[in-house]
């Protein structure tokens, strides 16, 4: 009687001692598992974006910790180890697409407007870019506008001309020309526009084989003020 009843107590400290090492594991386990706060910090460490969520799980018969992740490019999954914080697999599960959305003409031109008082626009469709040509302060620039990204770039001021305007004259030189041949028939080799006694002229010299001339005309009125022939000089 005395043996078995030994036997039944050395049973029951034995499940007691059993159940209180079991604990102690567990405890001791759950203690070196990592928080959900450090594994939010060692993805943050490695990849940029923005943390969407978090969870620990049981994973290939290990604890793991499952973050997903927002990033420039997609939505990540990432798998880490929740002892060490090691991580362990990382998939995209979504990708982000670009914004294709383009500046409208209006959009472009508030933009442009900010630099100056716009004079002219124009789309380039190939190239994605607006052209402007804007005024400020008695300047002129010239620049781009990117539709895509609205910024300005190649941006110029536009120098003023150092030439002479040209005389304002009444026929042109194509026509001063016709008239010239009609005096003389040949190959017209030079044109002038010339002040003679403050009246303008086309002075122009037409060949022919066996001679040169020049014909004066008058730039305003289109009038054969004269004409000089000459023989050619052979030699």
């Amino acid at each position: 009687m005395k043996t078995k009843t030994a036997a039944i107590i050395g049973v029951v400290i034995l499940m007691i001692l059993l159940i209180f090492g079991t604990r102690q594991w567990v405890v001791g386990n759950n203690d070196s598992t990592l928080s959900k706060e450090k594994i939010n910090e060692i993805v943050s460490t490695k990849y940029s974006g923005e943390i969407l969520s978090t969870e620990r799980t049981d994973r290939e018969g290990k604890t793991q910790y499952q973050t997903v992740l927002k990033g420039e490019n997609g939505v990540y999954v990432i798998w880490s180890d929740a002892v060490s914080g090691e991580i362990l697999e990382i998939k995209r599960t979504e990708k982000t697409e670009p914004n294709n959305k383009l500046l409208t003409k209006d959009e472009a031109s508030r933009i442009a407007a900010k630099a100056g008082k716009v004079l002219t626009s124009e789309y380039n469709a190939q190239n994605k870019v607006y052209f402007f040509t804007v005024e400020k302060e008695s300047k002129k620039f010239t620049f781009e506008i990117n539709a895509s990204t609205g910024k300005i770039q190649n941006k110029k001021e536009i120098k003023p001309s150092t030439e002479p305007p040209k005389p304002n004259t009444k026929i042109t030189e194509q026509e001063a020309r016709k008239i010239a041949l009609k005096e003389v028939e040949g190959t017209v080799t030079d044109v002038e526009l010339d002040d003679e006694d403050g009246v303008l002229v086309y002075e122009i010299e037409v060949e022919t084989d066996v001679q040169e001339g020049v014909v004066i005309i008058n730039a305003f009125t289109g009038e054969v003020v004269s004409v000089t022939m000459e023989t050619k000089d052979n030699d």
